[in-house]
């Protein structure tokens, strides 16, 4: 007897939305361009540098466009492995947001910045300067060291004034390190917002905390050229100060329920990453269960998947393969084989668990992304 085939179940070029197996994690390339767009368009305005935080999407692909849009001011990433991949796939400029410590890393990471036309890496105490000396002075190389200022996430970063000069100063010193001016991350405005107001309040005065110790640093004789900040929900109001050079959102191709609970102009609307389901089971007339839980989307922040496009039934819980939809309030019937489709709680997290994200348009595929630097946490 013949041996039996396996369908291929990958998406293919042209194929229709609606004939893609489930669960997809579908991507809407005309919301995605406009969100891209909206933040190149800003920058320009103001006249910064946008430097794309890659680690929400992680395929070198979209790290291109994003580049192109910026006119090619470099992407962020937040591992070392998550930069390698990209360098891989010729992206030249790079920064790392993030402090490597171990030898082996350290060694890799100088490697990286020898082979790429601009690098710098993050540092914020002795613990973390002086093991990039030591790793840059056995390579013979020079590496440039962004000093991360605590803006009020309480995070990483060196508190801001003297102890922010005494932490430069011991860059300065450092024989194969480069200081590269300051970052900060001003993260925890999104939580504490309540208002446009309070963005333009809050935003400010992390800001201005930055100000004040680039003007501390240049009066030591430090130069501060860069100047780097920013999230998706702040860069638009910490982007308009003048002390920042570069500012560097990370969700805004896909944005999520998160970014959308925030007090902003991101709604639904702006949402192009969701998770297309089919529902699989209705046990009860207020309820119906859908093939997408806890392995198909993120839970790790304090938020639910939204209905996309309509408001008549709730996503309430899921298991690890399982999704708990509330259809008590539904305008119609819900039957099993029925599509529905939603916007995920934490867009970063959720491409971390997929291979593949599918790009669509006008209804069919025109996209397929392997997600080559996910699970990079190295």
């Amino acid at each position: 007897m013949p041996t039996p085939t396996l369908t291929d179940s990958t998406p293919r070029l042209d194929q229709s939305r609606d004939d893609l197996e489930t669960p997809a994690v579908v991507v809407d390339l005309d919301t995605m361009e406009a969100n891209m767009r909206e933040f190149a368009e800003f920058a320009q305005r103001h006249d910064v540098a946008l430097r794309s935080h890659v680690k929400t999407h992680k395929i070198p692909d979209i790290a291109h466009r994003q580049e192109e849009l910026s006119g090619g001011d470099g992407i962020l990433c937040q591992t070392l492995s998550e930069a390698e991949v990209m360098a891989q796939n010729g992206i030249s400029d790079i920064y790392l947001s993030y402090m490597v410590v171990e030898e082996s890393k350290l060694d890799r990471l100088v490697r990286l910045s020898e082979r790429l036309e601009s690098f710098a890496t993050t540092v914020d105490c002795p613990g973390n300067i002086d093991p990039l000396q030591a790793a840059a002075d056995r390579h013979g190389a020079t590496v440039d060291a962004v000093l991360e200022i605590d803006v009020g996430l309480g995070r990483t970063g060196v508190p801001p004034g003297e102890p922010a000069l005494e932490m430069a100063a011991r860059i300065v010193d450092a024989e194969n390190l480069s200081f590269a001016g300051l970052m900060g991350f001003e993260g925890h405005v999104n939580g504490e917002a309540e208002s446009e107001a309070d963005y333009e309040r809050l935003c400010e005065a992390a800001m201005d905390e930055l100000q004040g110790t680039a003007e501390l640093l240049e009066s030591d004789g430090v130069p501060v050229d860069d100047v780097r900040v920013g999230s998706t929900g702040t860069a638009r109001h910490s982007g308009k100060h003048p002390v920042v050079t570069e500012i560097n959102p990370g969700m805004y191709p896909f944005n999520d329920a998160n970014v959308v609970s925030w007090a902003g102009p991101i709604g639904p609307a702006d949402c192009a990453l969701t998770v297309l389901t089919t529902v699989i089971s209705k046990p009860a007339d207020d309820r119906v269960i859908v093939d997408a839980g806890s392995k198909t989307m993120s839970f790790d922040v304090d938020r639910q998947p939204i209905p996309n496009e309509r408001d008549d039934i709730e996503y309430v819980t899921a298991s690890e393969e399982h999704g708990w939809i509330d259809s008590s309030d539904a305008d119609e019937p819900i039957e099993v084989g029925d599509r529905l489709e939603f916007i995920v709680p934490h867009v970063c997290t959720t491409v971390n668990l997929h291979d593949t994200l599918i790009g669509t348009r006008d209804g069919r595929v025109e996209e397929v992304w392997n997600v080559q630097a996910r699970g990079k946490e190295k």
